[in-house]
């Protein structure tokens, strides 16, 4: 059967080979990423850098998590994915300050605990982080005023920044640095959005429900569920990292690249 029409000139493949032509890209360009981010994170511990908590390395955070694909993940996952509590508009947490956390009708909220539970597992298709590259001081009303440390300084292994800041804007005048928004398939995509405190993520978190995202989660309350809680908690970091926009283009964006098809009787 041939796969591919000619209308005036122009070869279009046929929209069920074409929908299974995105489902492998986005199966193989999943795969790369995740290999790249390891050789970025190797090549990162090499150099001296830590994560807090139990010092790991990046080395040794991709092994620990590598080796928690055993045989007995599918167990693990279900145990993650199933038994953790989801709060929501119509399930707020009873202990959570409605007045301070601002539910909205979709989004998914999970405690900080179920949430890093739920990432171990590789839960989320994507953590997004609200936060900009670089360290900013809040003026708090101290003299010093309040460092909130960038995405380079510290931030979630595997995470994607998109500087969203201030969280506060409208939805359509966000411009992310890692441009989840150009993208059907990562606007479907399990998200995992946070920033310092949980107070601005789930802020973004609307502003993303607003911009055609469905499937975003956060942590709550807002307030102390943001990455200060996970430090504090002893969770997992990155601490000196360097972006580069080439290195951190999730497979979800890759997968919405036309792919190139040869008109007729070319190679």
């Amino acid at each position: 059967e041939d796969i591919t029409t000619t209308i005036l000139g122009i070869v279009v493949i046929h929209p069920n080979i074409q929908r299974e032509r995105e489902r492998e890209c986005f199966q193989t360009s999943n795969n790369n990423m995740k290999t790249s981010l390891l050789i970025i994170a190797t090549s990162a511990a090499l150099q001296g850098h830590v994560a807090i908590g139990q010092q790991t390395s990046a080395r040794e955070l991709k092994q620990k998590r590598r080796k928690t694909k055993s045989k007995g993940l599918k167990k693990d996952l279900n145990q993650a994915a199933c038994t953790r509590d989801v709060f929501s508009m119509v399930n707020p947490h009873g202990d959570w300050d409605n007045t301070t956390h601002d539910f909205h009708p979709f989004v998914w909220y999970h405690t900080l605990e179920d949430i890093h539970s739920l990432w171990t597992e590789d839960y989320f298709d994507y953590v997004v982080d609200i936060r900009g590259l670089t360290d900013i001081i809040f003026d708090d009303g101290t003299d010093d005023g309040l460092l909130l440390e960038g995405w380079e300084t510290v931030h979630i292994p595997g995470s994607f920044p998109i500087d969203a800041i201030p969280a506060d804007q409208p939805p359509e005048n966000i411009t992310m640095l890692v441009d989840f928004q150009s993208s059907n398939i990562c606007k479907d995509s399990r998200i995992f959005v946070h920033c310092w405190s949980g107070i601005s993520a789930n802020k973004v978190a609307k502003s993303l429900i607003a911009l055609g995202f469905t499937n975003v989660h956060a942590a709550g309350p807002a307030g102390s569920a943001g990455l200060w809680d996970w430090i504090t908690a002893g969770y997992d970091v990155f601490r000196g990292d360097t972006f580069d926009p080439e290195d951190y283009v999730p497979s979800c964006i890759e997968c919405d690249m036309p792919e190139e098809v040869p008109e007729e009787g070319g190679i």
